[in-house]
C-alpha cells in the first residue's frame, strides 16, 4: 500500500513540473533569427547637399576652412579627403564646390557646413574645369544663393545676376525689379521701397559727399551718422526718420576700386519694411564692377 501511495505522489509531482515548463515556454517564446523584434532605430538627421562658389581665404584651424561667398566669410568643416584637396589649391583661389548642411543636435536654427567636393578652381587642381566658358565680366554665376537674416532666422534665398549700364552687376531677388539704365532697385509689392544706386569719381572728397548727403536728408528731419555693418566696408552711413510719417531715408557711400558708390535708400513705414531691408542690403553687398 505504501509503495502505491509513493508512486502516486511521484506521478503528481512529475505532472506539475511538466505543466510549469509548458507555461514558461508559452510566456517567453524564443525569438526567431532574422525576425524584426520591434526595435525602433533612431532617425538619421537630414543632410542637404548644396553647391556654391567663393574665394578661399585659408584654414581657420586644421579641420576648418574659410571661404568668402558674396562678401560673407563662411566657415566649412573639412569632409573626408578634403584636407589634401585644399592643400592643392592656393589661397585666394576661386572655388566651385559642394557642401553638406548638417543639423546640430539641440539647435533649431544652427547648421554645420561640411565641405565634401571641389568641383573646380582657378588653378584647376581638381582636373580640367568643366564649367561653361565665360567671357570677361561674366565670372560670376547667373544665379546664386545668398544668406539672409529674416526674423531672426538664417535663410538661403536664390538671386539672379543683373548687369547695369554703368559697368557693374549685382544679384537681385525675385521680390525686386532692377532698372539697369537708371540704377534703381525697387520692391515689386510697393515700388516706393527703393534703392537708387549712383557713382562718383574717386577724386571726389568724402567730405563733399557727406555734405551732399546731409543736404538731401535734412529735408526730412535731424540726420544721424551711424556705424552700420549692414553694408560691408561702408565709408559713410547717414540716416533720418521723418517724424510725421515714420518713413526712413538713408544715404550710404562705399569706395569700390577707386569709385564711390552712393546708395540712396527710401524705406516707407509699412508692412514690407521688415523684408525690404535685409533683401536690399544683401543685394547691395553683391555689387561688383565689371572686369
Amino acid at each position: 500500500m505504501m509503495k502505491i501511495q509513493s508512486k502516486m505522489i511521484l506521478l503528481l509531482l512529475l505532472t506539475f513540473t511538466i505543466a510549469g515548463c509548458a507555461q514558461t515556454n508559452e510566456a517567453d517564446p524564443v525569438p526567431e533569427p532574422g525576425v524584426d523584434q520591434g526595435i525602433v532605430e533612431p532617425n538619421e538627421p537630414e543632410v542637404e547637399v548644396k553647391e556654391a562658389k567663393g574665394t578661399l581665404t585659408g584654414l581657420a584651424d586644421p579641420h576648418t576652412v574659410e571661404i568668402v561667398i558674396d562678401g560673407e566669410p563662411t566657415a566649412f568643416q573639412l569632409g573626408e579627403g578634403m584636407q589634401a584637396a585644399i592643400a592643392e589649391v592656393g589661397e585666394n583661389s576661386v572655388l566651385e564646390f559642394k557642401y553638406e548642411e548638417r543639423p546640430i543636435e539641440g539647435e533649431d536654427t544652427l547648421q554645420q557646413r561640411v565641405l565634401i567636393e571641389i568641383i573646380s578652381s582657378a588653378q584647376g587642381s581638381e582636373g580640367p574645369d568643366t564649367a561653361e566658358p565665360k567671357t570677361p565680366g561674366d565670372e560670376r554665376p547667373s544665379v546664386t544663393e545668398i544668406e539672409l537674416q529674416l526674423e531672426g532666422m538664417t535663410e538661403q534665398k536664390e538671386a539672379e545676376l543683373v548687369k547695369a549700364a554703368d559697368g557693374y552687376s549685382l544679384y537681385v531677388f525675385d521680390i525686386f525689379t532692377f532698372n539697369p539704365e537708371t540704377g534703381v532697385l525697387s520692391m515689386d509689392v510697393d515700388p516706393s521701397y527703393e534703392v537708387k544706386i549712383g557713382q562718383q569719381s574717386g577724386d571726389t572728397e568724402l567730405a563733399q559727399l557727406k555734405e551732399e548727403g546731409m543736404t538731401k536728408l535734412s529735408a526730412f528731419g535731424a540726420v544721424e551718422e551711424l556705424e552700420h555693418d549692414s553694408i560691408h566696408d561702408a565709408s559713410l552711413f547717414l540716416k533720418v526718420r521723418e517724424e510725421a510719417t515714420g518713413d526712413s531715408y538713408e544715404y550710404i557711400v562705399k569706395d569700390m576700386d577707386g569709385t564711390w558708390f552712393i546708395y540712396e535708400v527710401a524705406i516707407p513705414q509699412g508692412e514690407p519694411t521688415e523684408g525690404f531691408k535685409p533683401h536690399a542690403y544683401a543685394s547691395i553687398n553683391t555689387i561688383e564692377l565689371d572686369q
